[in-house]
């Protein structure tokens, strides 16, 4: 059963993660996601336990557990499509992420005033 485990610390290799995993069945890959252009980790990461029982014992008794002084996040890894995670995603507050020209001022409200000065400005 493929393992998620989260809230990694940068410090955690995959040799960490086979050690805590040891007393739970087989650990047949442990992963720690890295970013693909800087190489730095991503702070999750997938163990690949064997048998099933083990594996969800794991998931039982690890999550919340502390390593390197943090706490885990230990759930059953779920597969989902494209679709499914466009769907969880936060929708726009407004109708539209911006209409025509409008540009982000961090909550900065342009006036004629400083369109005027921005022109003379030049």
């Amino acid at each position: 059963m493929n393992i998620f485990v989260g809230n990694l610390t940068t410090a955690i290799t995959p040799e960490d993660l086979r050690r805590h995993f040891a007393g739970y069945g087989t650990t047949i890959n442990a992963i720690v996601m890295r970013d693909t252009g800087t190489g730095l980790p991503l702070g999750y990461g997938h163990v690949y336990l064997v048998p099933e029982d083990a594996a969800l014992a794991a998931i039982a008794n690890l999550h919340n557990s502390i390593l390197n002084h943090t706490r885990l996040i230990v759930r059953e890894c779920v597969y989902r499509s494209r679709q499914e995670r466009r769907l969880s995603r936060r929708p726009w507050k407004g109708i539209e992420r911006r209409v025509g020209n409008a540009r982000r001022h961090n909550g900065y409200h342009h006036t004629e005033a400083d369109e005027s000065r921005k022109q003379r400005r030049g």
